[in-house]
């Protein structure tokens, strides 16, 4: 396993050089207090990075929702279940 991570890792280089080379021109980017000329290459990654983290920041909220869900489910199951052994005995 160790083997193919270490592929998958090289791999993943690979092309995030070959991405890079592909995209070497020079853009400029306004944003609101000024422009900045930066490869494309970099504009791309760092939309990507900020896409990634928003995803798992609105992800772990929904993680965070079932959870609470879960628990609440598993406290209702255990109330259901001493009721049914009070009403057996």
């Amino acid at each position: 396993m160790r083997i193919i991570g270490a592929l998958l890792t090289l791999l993943l280089i690979i092309v995030g050089i070959a991405f890079a080379a592909l995209n070497a021109q020079v853009v400029e980017l306004n944003y609101l207090v000024g422009t900045k000329q930066i490869p494309l290459a970099a504009v791309l990654l760092i939309c990507l990075a900020i896409g990634v983290v928003m995803s798992i920041f609105l992800m772990g909220f929904g993680i965070i929702k079932l959870k609470a869900k879960n628990k609440w489910l598993e406290t209702k199951l255990k109330h259901a279940q001493e009721q049914l052994a009070q009403s057996q005995h």
